[in-house]
């Protein structure tokens, strides 16, 4: 996820899912600008889909990593520089800010 991405709000894994599913898969697509293929999470919730991506730091995950690492993992919810809002899923406190000891 790009530094320039503000993080307006942040779910466990299994809230997100029992918000917004709780069917959850992992499907592939095809941007239309570009023509590359991804592979995206989709919750489903009645007729409503979310759809999920994978951030860059954590990498595109099968169904089977994603249901090992379930307590690991979280969904947030950014404002690119766009202005675009996008749900992103990471490990857990990866985007947080983390203090450095430098002794001082």
């Amino acid at each position: 996820m790009a530094q320039s991405n503000k993080i307006k709000n942040s779910w466990s894994l299994l809230s997100f899912a029992r918000e917004f599913g709780p069917k959850m898969q992992v499907g592939e697509f095809v941007n239309s600008e570009s023509g590359d293929k991804f592979k995206s999470c989709i919750f489903t919730k009645g007729d409503t889909r979310t759809f999920v991506a994978f951030s860059s730091k954590l990498g595109v995950l099968s169904p089977g990593e994603i249901a090992a690492q379930k307590d690991d993992l979280q969904v947030v919810l950014c404002e690119t520089k766009d202005g675009d809002d996008m749900y992103s899923l990471c490990h857990q406190g990866q985007d947080s800010w983390e203090d450095v000891d430098l002794g001082l």
